[in-house]
């Protein structure tokens, strides 16, 4: 009985640390940094450039974890280090006209004088090959030919249009008020005027 209790022990001790490594494996999220060389690694299927590590700033398991699709978009990302966590921003190349003043890597120096703890550890890195995801662009496309109507438009005849013209009512004319005189009195050097309705 002692054996039968031992094998059932180590059965259900073998159960319980499958499920412990699937929870594991289940909790990881963001994408995987794959290390290519020392400076350069794979988040995901893009490839990406150590270019700064400042106090050692560069962790890629954390990089992973953190990283957001919507950072694809950016050809750097600056991260740094307060409070223990780590926070991601993106920049656009310089030459980028279409980006705000303040995303471009140019400003990286006052991003991190204003947003960033004093002296915190931070790292930049570049994307390298492939273009950049785009992301849905909020402008609304003009049309091809503004002259042709909408579908939901009704189509009219010019001459039909011409031939209806609009009804304009005539004004009143507004009743007029009375007029009011006006009286002057003198008084030691100066005048004093009254209305008189």
């Amino acid at each position: 009985m002692a054996k039968k209790q031992g094998n059932l022990t180590d059965e259900v001790t073998a159960v319980l640390e499958e499920i412990v490594e699937d929870k594991e494996k289940k909790e990881v999220k963001g994408e995987v940094v794959v290390s290519v060389s020392d400076t350069e690694f794979l988040i995901g299927n893009r490839q990406y450039k150590l270019l700064t590590n400042y106090r050692e700033g560069f962790d890629p398991q954390r990089l992973g974890e953190r990283y957001s699709e919507v950072l694809a978009r950016y050809d750097y990302i600056v991260g740094d280090w307060g409070y223990e966590q780590l926070r991601l921003k993106g920049f656009f190349e310089s030459s980028n006209r279409k980006a705000m003043p303040d995303q471009r890597i140019d400003m990286l120096e006052d991003y991190l004088y204003e947003y960033c703890n004093f002296g915190c550890a931070y790292f930049v890195i570049q994307r390298i090959g492939g273009k950049r995801d785009k992301t849905n662009n909020r402008r609304r496309k003009k049309r091809q030919n503004p002259s042709q109507a909408h579908v939901s438009e009704k189509k009219e005849n010019l001459s039909e249009r011409n031939k209806k013209k609009p009804v304009i009512k005539n004004k009143q004319p507004k009743e007029k008020a009375p007029k009011k005189t006006i009286v002057k009195e003198t008084k030691k050097g100066f005048t004093i005027r009254k209305r008189e309705d």
